[in-house]
């Protein structure tokens, strides 16, 4: 069992797990995050449960699928009715505060913080209402908004940079009024918004990766990206059926890499503060995302597919009990999260959280790793049908309710560049896989069980009409922000 002590837990939107230094990445600059993981260890194949926000925020906080909480997409966001890691150790006397993105319902509902401040929550408590209508006889309408988004890769700013650095000025107020002088350790839960779209960075950073040095992304040539039906519609839906030009694909990778540095700038400004204040002995410090990114990789941008760019994330931790520089590489979970803070903070588990699906970190970290499945889903507005992604070792299979699986050997293809579905190397491995997949659960009930709950909450928010009547958007807007609506005809 790890020894108590404090932990600062820094989460960002939208950083897939190879955009570190330290995971690999030739030339993004991430000399903070790169400490970090120096200092203790990273987790080189972790994933989120969802990649989408609200369904991988509600894991990550109650250690559940959304297949097991109902939180499916970015309606159905958390909303008190499952215990969090947050509540755990805040109900044994363990302050926990967040500061920043939450994206759930609510902050009138008992998250489990002891305070949140700077919260950024779902629009209105309703979010994207569009995606409940994904089993409707016209499903959901196309958004017409990300491709002019990313379209805006280069110098600038964006909205969603300076409620970045809004919180890290609290993250670094709160150090300096409350860390000091505890009976019991505490969590900070500190949460940006970047490196989420638009990819508007200032020169200094843009500067930093001119857009005719930038590597390409694989197969995002329009004679080179994947065909299958369920990326597709993935691509019909966002609105990249129609083929990018080159420079439009190396400034979205120019922005995402100046974007991902000013995120660790953010975080080094907390953590030189940490340090000053003598806190770093007894405090561990956290940090991962809650989905990655595709970033032209399959000719896709964005993420709500199951490819490692999208469903990947970082895990790093360094502190008390972890020695520096150790590398886990068996497959991690967002849910394993909830009984590794836990026992971080010295609580307790309950017995209502006995059936928990993740499993604490700390024997892996200390260097008893086991053969764990690596597993995913999505149910979004931007899929027709459900997926659900099963890893074990290498092999990778891709489910879908309603088109062909795909299957990956991630050890010889880790971009998954070749889907061996109908190759003979592949034929029977999938199979293998689809075998366990069956018996963890049903994807066409799981798939059919969404889609019910999905119109059931439509009906509560109005029936179809009415939220067909309030379009899209784009992204959430930042705190005292108005929504600006892309209204679809």
């Amino acid at each position: 069992m790890p020894s108590p002590a404090n932990m600062i837990f820094f989460m960002s939107d939208n950083h897939t797990r190879t955009m570190l230094g330290s995971f690999g990445h030739p030339f993004v600059e991430t000399p903070t995050m790169d400490k970090i993981a120096q200092r203790g260890v990273k987790f080189t194949n972790a994933y989120c449960a969802s990649p989408l926000c609200c369904p991988s925020r509600a894991a990550l906080a109650t250690g559940r699928y959304p297949h097991q909480s109902g939180y499916w997409d970015n309606a159905l966001a958390y909303d008190g009715k499952f215990p969090t890691w947050h509540g755990r150790v805040r109900d044994q006397g363990c302050e926990a505060v967040s500061i920043g993105k939450l994206h759930f319902i609510s902050g009138e509902n008992d998250n489990g913080f002891s305070d949140e401040v700077l919260p950024m929550h779902i629009i209105e408590g309703k979010g994207a209402l569009i995606s409940l209508l994904r089993a409707t006889p016209d499903g959901v309408p196309p958004r017409i908004g990300p491709r002019d988004m990313y379209a805006k890769s280069g110098v600038g700013e964006a909205d969603y940079q300076r409620y970045d650095r809004d919180v890290t000025a609290a993250a670094i107020k709160w150090l300096g009024d409350h860390a000091k002088g505890r009976d019991k350790p505490f969590v900070l839960f500190v949460s940006y918004a970047s490196p989420h779209p638009p990819f508007s960075v200032p020169e200094r950073l843009f500067n930093k990766y001119p857009p005719e040095k930038m590597p390409l992304p694989v197969q995002w040539r329009q004679n080179e990206r994947p065909d299958h039906p369920a990326i597709v519609h993935i691509r019909t839906q966002d609105n990249f059926d129609e083929p990018f030009d080159e420079d439009y694909v190396r400034k979205v990778v120019a922005g995402y890499c100046g974007l991902v540095t000013h995120l660790d700038e953010q975080i080094g400004e907390v953590m030189e503060v940490a340090e000053d204040l003598g806190l770093l002995e007894d405090t561990r410090i956290l940090y991962t995302s809650d989905h990655g990114e595709a970033a032209g990789n399959h000719c896709l941008l964005g993420k709500s597919n199951l490819y490692e760019h999208s469903l990947g994330v970082p895990i790093i931790m360094s502190g008390p009990d972890i020695k520096p520089g150790t590398t886990v590489s068996q497959n991690t979970s967002h849910v394993d999260l909830f009984p590794t803070i836990v026992e971080a903070l010295g609580c307790s588990m309950s017995d209502v959280d006995a059936d928990l699906p993740g499993q604490s970190l700390w024997p892996a970290i200390g260097g008893d790793e086991v053969d764990c499945l690596g597993f995913g889903e999505v149910h979004v507005q931007s899929t027709r049908n459900a997926a659900f992604m099963l890893r074990s070792g290498g092999d990778k299979l891709v489910y879908h309710v309603d088109a062909p699986n795909q299957f990956f050997d991630l050890a010889a293809d880790p971009q998954e560049q070749r889907d061996l579905i109908d190759e003979a190397s592949g034929k029977e491995r999938a199979a293998t896989l689809e075998a366990t997949l069956r018996t963890m659960l049903d994807p066409e009930e799981i798939d059919q069980r969404c889609k019910n709950a999905q119109l059931a909450h439509a009906d509560k928010m109005g029936g179809e009409a009415e939220i067909r009547s309030r379009g899209t958007f784009n992204y959430t807007p930042v705190p005292g922000d108005p929504l600006n609506m892309e209204k679809v005809s």
